[in-house]
């Protein structure tokens, strides 16, 4: 299976051509290295394709390395080969000496760098993937009362990603803030975990908040005990004072019943009826 079968790519993607050798080209930033060359035997070959504004301008680098160190390069806004070291000054000169080779890298400006644009445009620049956002809390050591929160945010692209964490509202920085490097899933999306170290108290609410290129506005979740809401209070109030209500209504109700008992001179009471209900609803 290719790549650009595993990537599900359109196969008309071209590759510079090359009179030199074969050409490879790995777009997956997590494809593993090739074998370890011997020393001394490792030669590469890498096509660069630099854009600004679309297509307006492109740059295009044909790179040349020899033993980990890059010996010739063809620059599209120099025109022809350049040598950057003196091993690389015969080649280079060489290859400017002949126009077929010469009039082939320029004609890459647009069979490889703009032809490869139009058709990875969808699948690259304009990809986007919703980041994933949970929150873990971890206790630290025993001797300390702090606790660490771990804002971990997955599987977004494009990489590029603003977190951060809030505490009642107010952002929290400095030093009890920290984050990791972002790591490569190997399927084109990407993750990273921004922590946390505090010591939360009753009634504390911390927030992650992640913006990124695929949100229409930034995604917020959080942890902790919320504070009680004033519509929550003010019904826990109203139950309150309506069962003391009901209580003081209540009340002399039972005492008289009691005391008509007791001055009955023996004569059975049949008992008081009367609802034992509060005025208002009781909070329990």
């Amino acid at each position: 299976l290719s790549w650009v079968d595993a990537l599900n790519l359109p196969q008309r993607l071209r590759f510079p051509c090359s009179r030199f050798g074969s050409f490879s080209l790995s777009l997956l930033p997590s494809v593993p290295p090739p074998p370890v060359s011997p020393e001394h035997f490792l030669h590469q070959r890498r096509g660069e394709c630099h854009f600004q504004n679309g297509t307006q301008r492109v740059h295009y680098l044909y790179r040349f390395i020899w033993d980990r160190q890059e010996i010739v390069r063809f620059d599209s806004q120099v025109g022809k080969f350049e040598a950057l070291t003196e091993l690389g000054r015969p080649t280079a000169e060489k290859w400017n000496q002949d126009r077929d080779i010469l009039q082939q890298k320029k004609a890459e400006v647009d069979a490889f760098c703009s032809h490869n644009h139009g058709i990875t445009l969808p699948f690259a620049r304009d990809r986007r993937v919703q980041p994933i956002v949970t929150i873990a809390p971890m206790d630290q050591p025993t001797t300390s009362h702090n606790i660490l929160l771990i804002c971990n945010v997955g599987r977004f692209y494009p990489p590029k990603i603003e977190i951060k964490w809030f505490k009642n509202g107010e952002e929290e920085e400095g030093s009890q803030v920290w984050n990791t490097n972002l790591i490569q899933n190997g399927d084109w999306t990407f993750q990273t975990e921004v922590m946390l170290e505090t010591q939360p108290e009753r009634g504390d609410v911390y927030t992650c908040q992640v913006d990124h290129a695929s949100l229409k506005e930034p995604v917020t979740v959080q942890w902790g005990r919320k504070p009680q809401s004033d519509a929550a209070r003010s019904k826990m109030w109203t139950g309150i004072v309506g069962f003391v209500l009901g209580l003081v209504f209540v009340a002399p109700g039972v005492f008289l019943c009691v005391k008509n008992k007791k001055g009955d001179d023996g004569a059975t009471c049949l008992g008081c009826s009367f609802p034992l209900l509060p005025l208002f609803p009781s909070p329990f």
